[in-house]
Protein backbone atom coordinates (compact mmCIF):
# COMPACT_ATOMS: atom_id res chain seq x y z
CA UNK A 1 0.00 0.00 0.00
CA UNK A 2 2.24 2.56 0.85
CA UNK A 3 3.80 3.86 -1.85
CA UNK A 4 7.18 6.10 -2.66
CA UNK A 5 5.87 9.00 -4.34
CA UNK A 6 8.45 8.99 -7.10
CA UNK A 7 7.04 5.80 -7.97
CA UNK A 8 3.18 6.88 -8.24
CA UNK A 9 4.89 9.58 -10.10
CA UNK A 10 6.34 7.31 -13.13
CA UNK A 11 3.03 5.14 -12.79
CA UNK A 12 1.08 8.41 -13.81
CA UNK A 13 3.01 8.34 -16.95
CA UNK A 14 1.54 5.10 -17.46
CA UNK A 15 -1.86 5.78 -17.04
CA UNK A 16 -1.53 8.79 -18.95
CA UNK A 17 -0.78 6.61 -21.90
CA UNK A 18 -3.59 4.03 -21.35
CA UNK A 19 -6.29 6.60 -22.34
CA UNK A 20 -10.60 6.03 -23.31
CA UNK A 21 -10.93 5.83 -26.97
CA UNK A 22 -12.29 8.94 -28.39
CA UNK A 23 -16.25 8.96 -28.57
CA UNK A 24 -16.32 6.73 -25.71
CA UNK A 25 -17.63 9.43 -23.27
CA UNK A 26 -20.71 10.84 -25.63
CA UNK A 27 -21.47 7.19 -25.93
CA UNK A 28 -21.66 6.54 -22.90
CA UNK A 29 -23.88 9.20 -22.17
CA UNK A 30 -26.26 8.60 -25.16
CA UNK A 31 -26.65 4.67 -23.35
CA UNK A 32 -27.31 6.03 -20.22
CA UNK A 33 -29.70 8.77 -21.42
CA UNK A 34 -31.41 5.70 -23.77
CA UNK A 35 -31.60 3.35 -20.80
CA UNK A 36 -32.82 6.12 -17.88
CA UNK A 37 -34.39 9.00 -19.97
CA UNK A 38 -34.76 12.55 -17.65
CA UNK A 39 -38.29 13.08 -16.26
CA UNK A 40 -39.82 15.92 -17.68
CA UNK A 41 -41.03 18.72 -15.20
CA UNK A 42 -44.43 18.52 -16.24
CA UNK A 43 -45.40 20.09 -12.91
CA UNK A 44 -42.56 22.53 -12.04
CA UNK A 45 -45.08 25.33 -11.76
CA UNK A 46 -47.21 23.60 -9.61
CA UNK A 47 -44.52 22.47 -6.90
CA UNK A 48 -43.21 26.36 -7.19
CA UNK A 49 -47.20 27.58 -6.45
CA UNK A 50 -47.14 25.20 -3.64
CA UNK A 51 -44.00 25.92 -2.22
CA UNK A 52 -45.22 29.25 -1.78
CA UNK A 53 -48.60 28.67 -0.36
CA UNK A 54 -47.08 26.50 2.03
CA UNK A 55 -44.79 29.32 2.73
CA UNK A 56 -47.10 32.18 3.37
CA UNK A 57 -49.44 30.11 5.06
CA UNK A 58 -46.42 29.46 7.48
CA UNK A 59 -46.14 33.00 7.67
CA UNK A 60 -49.61 33.68 8.19
CA UNK A 61 -49.72 30.94 11.30
CA UNK A 62 -46.57 32.59 12.66
CA UNK A 63 -47.98 35.95 12.90
CA UNK A 64 -51.46 34.66 14.43
CA UNK A 65 -49.61 32.81 17.32
CA UNK A 66 -47.29 35.77 17.65
CA UNK A 67 -49.74 38.20 17.99
CA UNK A 68 -52.41 35.73 20.10
CA UNK A 69 -49.42 35.44 22.77
CA UNK A 70 -49.05 39.17 23.18
CA UNK A 71 -53.59 39.30 23.48
CA UNK A 72 -53.18 36.41 26.31
CA UNK A 73 -50.53 38.22 27.99
CA UNK A 74 -52.77 41.39 28.22
CA UNK A 75 -55.81 39.21 28.76
CA UNK A 76 -54.46 37.56 31.35
CA UNK A 77 -53.17 40.30 33.35
CA UNK A 78 -56.27 41.78 33.41
CA UNK A 79 -58.54 38.96 34.48
CA UNK A 80 -56.42 38.60 37.30
CA UNK A 81 -59.04 38.34 39.80
CA UNK A 82 -57.27 40.09 43.02
CA UNK A 83 -58.67 38.32 46.58
CA UNK A 84 -57.96 39.24 50.16
CA UNK A 85 -54.64 37.04 49.62
CA UNK A 86 -53.37 39.04 47.12
CA UNK A 87 -53.35 42.15 49.65
CA UNK A 88 -51.62 41.24 52.10
CA UNK A 89 -50.82 37.93 53.83
CA UNK A 90 -52.92 38.15 56.99
CA UNK A 91 -55.49 39.00 55.19
CA UNK A 92 -54.92 36.02 53.65
CA UNK A 93 -55.24 34.48 56.90
CA UNK A 94 -58.52 35.50 57.66
CA UNK A 95 -60.06 35.06 54.15
CA UNK A 96 -58.85 31.11 54.31
CA UNK A 97 -60.05 30.89 58.13
CA UNK A 98 -63.70 32.75 57.02
CA UNK A 99 -63.97 30.62 54.18
CA UNK A 100 -62.65 26.99 56.24
CA UNK A 101 -65.30 28.21 58.84
CA UNK A 102 -68.37 28.38 56.05
CA UNK A 103 -67.20 25.21 54.41
CA UNK A 104 -66.56 23.48 57.40
CA UNK A 105 -70.57 24.73 58.30
CA UNK A 106 -72.02 23.43 55.13
CA UNK A 107 -70.68 20.21 55.57
CA UNK A 108 -72.19 20.06 58.93
CA UNK A 109 -75.68 20.52 57.75
CA UNK A 110 -77.59 17.50 57.37
CA UNK A 111 -81.05 17.65 55.26
CA UNK A 112 -84.07 16.24 55.76
CA UNK A 113 -87.34 16.47 54.14
CA UNK A 114 -88.73 18.87 57.46
CA UNK A 115 -85.70 21.60 56.72
CA UNK A 116 -85.56 21.78 52.81
CA UNK A 117 -87.51 24.81 52.83
CA UNK A 118 -85.49 26.30 55.85
CA UNK A 119 -82.56 25.32 53.91
CA UNK A 120 -83.67 26.72 50.32
CA UNK A 121 -84.51 30.13 51.71
CA UNK A 122 -81.08 30.47 53.88
CA UNK A 123 -78.92 29.00 50.62
CA UNK A 124 -80.89 31.76 48.44
CA UNK A 125 -79.69 34.26 51.20
CA UNK A 126 -75.92 32.56 51.04
CA UNK A 127 -75.70 32.62 47.60
CA UNK A 128 -76.79 35.93 47.05
CA UNK A 129 -73.55 37.14 49.59
CA UNK A 130 -71.48 35.12 47.31
CA UNK A 131 -72.33 37.00 44.58
CA UNK A 132 -71.76 40.33 46.19
CA UNK A 133 -68.28 38.90 47.59
CA UNK A 134 -67.38 37.91 43.93
CA UNK A 135 -68.61 41.84 42.99
CA UNK A 136 -66.39 43.16 45.91
CA UNK A 137 -63.21 41.00 44.60
CA UNK A 138 -64.01 42.64 41.05
CA UNK A 139 -64.24 45.82 42.52
CA UNK A 140 -60.89 45.15 43.84
CA UNK A 141 -59.36 44.50 40.88
CA UNK A 142 -60.83 47.93 39.22
CA UNK A 143 -60.09 50.14 41.77
CA UNK A 144 -56.77 51.04 44.28
CA UNK A 145 -57.27 48.59 47.05
CA UNK A 146 -59.33 50.58 49.43
CA UNK A 147 -60.08 49.89 53.17
CA UNK A 148 -63.77 49.80 52.88
CA UNK A 149 -63.64 47.35 50.00
CA UNK A 150 -61.51 45.39 52.41
CA UNK A 151 -63.86 45.73 55.27
CA UNK A 152 -66.79 45.24 53.27
CA UNK A 153 -65.10 41.47 51.92
CA UNK A 154 -64.60 40.46 55.54
CA UNK A 155 -68.08 41.64 56.67
CA UNK A 156 -69.82 39.83 53.91
CA UNK A 157 -67.48 36.86 55.16
CA UNK A 158 -68.25 37.36 58.85
CA UNK A 159 -72.01 37.92 57.46
CA UNK A 160 -71.96 34.67 55.47
CA UNK A 161 -70.92 32.66 58.60
CA UNK A 162 -73.42 33.93 61.06
CA UNK A 163 -76.17 33.04 58.39
CA UNK A 164 -74.74 29.58 58.30
CA UNK A 165 -74.48 29.64 62.48
CA UNK A 166 -78.12 30.69 62.53
CA UNK A 167 -79.45 28.20 60.12
CA UNK A 168 -77.75 25.14 62.50
CA UNK A 169 -79.43 26.71 65.69
CA UNK A 170 -83.04 26.60 63.66
CA UNK A 171 -82.14 23.04 62.27
CA UNK A 172 -81.44 21.88 66.07
CA UNK A 173 -84.66 23.40 67.25
CA UNK A 174 -86.60 21.83 64.38
CA UNK A 175 -84.77 18.85 65.38
CA UNK A 176 -85.34 19.14 69.19
CA UNK A 177 -89.13 20.13 68.34
CA UNK A 178 -89.44 16.95 66.67
CA UNK A 179 -87.63 14.73 69.04
CA UNK A 180 -90.32 16.27 72.04
CA UNK A 181 -93.18 15.45 69.91
CA UNK A 182 -92.13 12.00 69.33
CA UNK A 183 -91.34 11.03 72.74
CA UNK A 184 -94.50 10.37 74.73
CA UNK A 185 -95.59 12.64 77.25
CA UNK A 186 -95.37 11.95 81.04
CA UNK A 187 -98.46 13.70 83.00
Amino acid sequence: MAQNIKDLLKNESEVTKNKLPEGHKMRFENRLDNEFPKKKNQFSFLRIAASFLILMSLAYAGFNYLNDDKNDIVKTEETKVKSLANVSPELKKVEEFYLAQISYQISKIKISTENKDLLAIYLSQLSMLQQEYKELNLELNTDVVSEVTIGKLIENLQLRLQLLRELKKKLKLIEDLKTEQNEPSIA
